[in-house]
């Protein structure tokens, strides 16, 4: 299996208020790279396909950054 397929690729962002955090998924990617490389929160999920290709990722941060946005 390689990337997910464009119509079910999907970047989920969903503040929780009961624990402050702000919940981050995506199958998008160039949003996997963008989450890899820049440094903003630990993943604490990470999707492999069988070759070991990042294929999703999950993370939470306590604080999105105001510039963060997925459209460059």
């Amino acid at each position: 299996m390689t990337y997910y397929d464009t119509e079910e690729q999907e970047t989920v962002i969903v503040y929780e208020p009961a624990t402050k955090l702000w919940d981050i998924y995506t199958t998008v990617p160039k949003h996997i790279n963008r989450l890899k490389n820049d440094y903003i929160a630990s993943i604490s999920d990470m999707e492999k396909d069988v070759e070991g290709k990042t294929i999703g990722v999950r993370l939470k941060v306590a604080k999105l950054p105001s510039s963060y946005t997925f459209n460059r």
